[in-house]
């Protein structure tokens, strides 16, 4: 009689299965967000915050709350979400204030400790969604992303809170005051920078962790913060091969969110003092101006070939027939995403000193830097003229941003970050825990 073996499979005859421990259940993160930020939103830190999330889901079951705006495509993005989130939460946009209301807001928002962007977004709704998420989620953190949503770190529970701050606008305010001319602005510039300054120092001094984007954003933060850990977290990008064709024919390309003040100074003062300069040199070239919330007043200046696009489906069409980028910022914080996105896409790139904040360059090796409307436009000139400086300046860009700018690098400083305070908060819980029954 033959004897079976009992670790046979005795249909198939080979050995059966071993039985495995289940996995341990995955680590959970609750992101909190001003707007559900998909690849075609239209806003450079939406789509960067979306690449890193993409990133982040590969280790986390993410929790996404956010308002329920969107530029473009709003049902793609909930679509795109929905794909990589355990859960999806959006919630309406709170009224708008406007009348004497808003005026008053205007002489009470240092008081208050509230700036106008913040009070747009201070939301009941959003508190409780994040409070009840909170309550109910082992995550390792609430992740709270750009200054607007800082306000809600009082929400999260006893879960520790990290602010990615994108813009510190303590710095950014600041600058925009000592750009703005006239006594009426200038004033209103001083209050919006005060209004900042005390909004940022209450809720980010309520944060277990800060990143920042560039090397300045972080010094100011370690300076005001000393006990408040904050990582460099700076932008991330993926190479892109090089564009074929690109002639002489190319044009100079502008891309930013409109409705965002530092871009929106970088355009007037692009058309007001940079632009004739370029024209006069180069009278056939055209500078075309794209993304949302474009300002009414560019398209007076379609004689001088500007060519108003709007929204752009694609980055890679928009720099690959581009001759040179340009990133002409004379305020802001953080590190110009546009900047990243042209060196990225083989662009070269003119920039003004807070253009190429936070990217490391070297002037005149990765990218042209021009510190006035003057050199700015010879160098724009200079750029377009010459296909030897351009494919210099593009190749040496993007062997700087794979150096420095890695993806990979990134979300492994962030994931460590995210982990040791998780692991920290779960120590703590243990000895109440213990405390508590030995008690």
């Amino acid at each position: 009689m033959t004897k079976v073996d009992p670790m046979l499979d005795t249909t198939t005859a080979r050995p059966a299965p071993v039985p495995t421990a289940a996995p341990p259940p995955r680590r959970s993160l609750i992101i909190a967000a001003p707007w559900p930020y998909h690849p075609g939103c239209g806003i450079g830190g939406g789509v960067l915050c979306f690449q890193l999330l993409e990133r982040l889901a590969a280790r986390y079951a993410i929790h996404f709350i956010a308002f329920d705006q969107v530029p473009h495509d709003a049902e793609g993005g909930r679509r795109a979400l929905s794909r990589l989130c355990a859960s999806v939460t959006l919630l309406p946009v709170p009224a708008a204030s406007g009348g004497l209301a808003d005026k008053g807001g205007q002489f009470t928002q240092v008081l208050l400790r509230q700036p106008r962007e913040v009070r747009g977004m201070a939301s009941p709704a959003m508190a409780r969604a994040i409070a009840e998420r909170a309550a109910t989620t082992d995550a390792d953190a609430v992740l709270l992303q750009f200054p607007q949503m800082a306000q809600y770190a009082g929400d999260c529970g006893d879960l520790p809170v990290v602010i990615d701050t994108q813009d510190v606008a303590l710095v950014s305010r600041f600058r925009e005051w000592r750009c703005a001319t006239g006594r009426g602005r200038r004033l209103a510039r001083l209050v919006a920078w005060l209004a900042w300054l005390r909004y940022e120092l209450h809720w980010y001094a309520r944060a277990d962790g800060l990143l920042a984007l560039s090397d300045n954003d972080q010094g100011v933060l370690r300076s005001f913060f000393p006990d408040t850990p904050c990582l460099l977290s700076p932008v991330a990008a993926e190479i892109r091969p090089r564009a074929p064709g690109r002639g002489r024919d190319g044009y100079a390309a502008f891309i930013g969110n409109f409705d965002h003040a530092p871009n929106r100074d970088a355009l007037e003062w692009l058309l007001a003092a940079i632009w004739p300069a370029v024209r006069r040199e180069l009278p056939e070239m055209e500078l075309h101006i794209a993304g949302p919330g474009i300002p009414a007043f560019a398209a007076e200046h379609v004689a001088a070939g500007v060519v108003v696009r709007g929204f752009v489906e694609s980055l890679d069409d928009f720099y690959g027939d581009a001759r040179v980028a340009l990133v002409p910022y004379r305020f802001g914080g953080g590190t110009k995403i546009k900047a990243l996105d042209a060196m990225a896409r083989f662009c070269p790139v003119v920039a003004t000193p807070i253009g190429a904040e936070g990217l490391g360059v070297t002037p005149g090796v990765e990218m042209e830097v021009a510190i006035d409307a003057a050199s700015f436009a010879a160098s724009v000139v200079r750029v377009s003229g010459s296909d030897a400086l351009a494919t210099r300046l593009a190749e040496a860009a993007q062997q700087h941003l794979a150096r420095h700018f890695s993806w990979d690098s990134k979300v492994r400083r962030l994931s460590a970050m995210l982990e040791e305070i998780g692991a920290a908060r779960r120590a703590r819980s243990g000895r109440v825990v213990r405390e508590g029954v030995g008690g």
